[in-house]
């Protein structure tokens, strides 16, 4: 892969360009609208975008790392499959009608961010996957980190498996208004009253853990414990009961 390190591109630095398979380090992205450029397999790290416009572009499996910044600028219609946006500053960005599935927003800052149109089977962590969760003190106390505050508006948004996760607060975060989407606030009582009510509904053994097993496997997730806010996406559950069990849980769900 070819490397481009400190260079400085403009508009008119853009048109000849081939973004994809190269290493970026370093390197500013200024003013520039850029449409039907393929990015793919590209790494960026400490990059800076500053009041870009990408129209159409392709970004598959493309990396962006090391503290880049993306500031006043916005992407419609591009390819976002499989790209990993790790610990950035993500600062009035907006997108639109994005292709954005296994994507990776890993302990990214997000400052007025809008989304619309479909994301799919991608995860926003707070904290990056390689850091822990917990901070440990001269004392060797281990304490949470600080939570991470985004401010994204998803209004006009179709999440589909969509998963939020490693110390987030969700409180300034605007969801669209969807029947699948549970909005949980306190889960641990929440989960605590919904497994309690599992306890009165269903008499066997069996069932009774299988619901446990639900909550502590895929609802409420080690990751997720110190979160005062977390979104469940009822679609998404794997539910391998019967459909008369599947409806009694997702209905005790939503009525919890």
């Amino acid at each position: 892969m070819a490397y481009e390190i400190e260079r400085k591109f403009e508009q008119k630095s853009i048109e000849h360009f081939d973004f994809s398979y190269k290493i970026f380090k370093n390197c500013f992205f200024e003013d520039c609208k850029v449409e039907n450029k393929d990015f793919t397999n590209s790494i960026f790290q400490n990059c800076r975008f500053t009041r870009c416009e990408f129209k159409n572009c392709n970004f598959q499996s493309a990396s962006f790392q090391k503290s880049g910044k993306w500031i006043n600028c916005s992407f419609t219609r591009c390819d976002f499959s499989k790209v990993i946006i790790d610990n950035l500053k993500v600062d009035t960005v907006a997108f639109s009608n994005n292709y954005i599935n296994k994507t990776v927003f890993n302990g990214t800052e997000l400052i007025d961010v809008v989304f619309e149109g479909k994301l799919s089977s991608s995860w926003f962590f707070g904290i990056p996957q390689k850091e822990s969760l917990y901070a440990v003190s001269f004392f060797a106390y281990k304490k949470a980190k600080a939570l991470r505050v985004p401010t994204i508006n998803f209004e006009k948004a179709l999440l589909q498996d969509v998963v939020f996760s490693r110390s987030l607060d969700l409180s300034k975060t605007k969801f669209p208004e969807h029947e699948q989407l549970i909005i949980i606030k306190h889960p641990s009582k929440f989960f605590a009253n919904f497994l309690t009510k599992v306890k009165q509904v269903f008499a066997d053994t069996s069932r009774r853990n299988y619901c446990k097993e639900l909550v502590d496997n895929f609802l409420f997730t080690t990751d997720r414990h110190n979160m005062p806010i977390i979104v469940v996406d009822l679609d998404s559950l794997n539910l391998s009961q019967d459909n008369m069990q599947n409806r009694l849980i997702i209905d005790l769900l939503k009525g919890n």
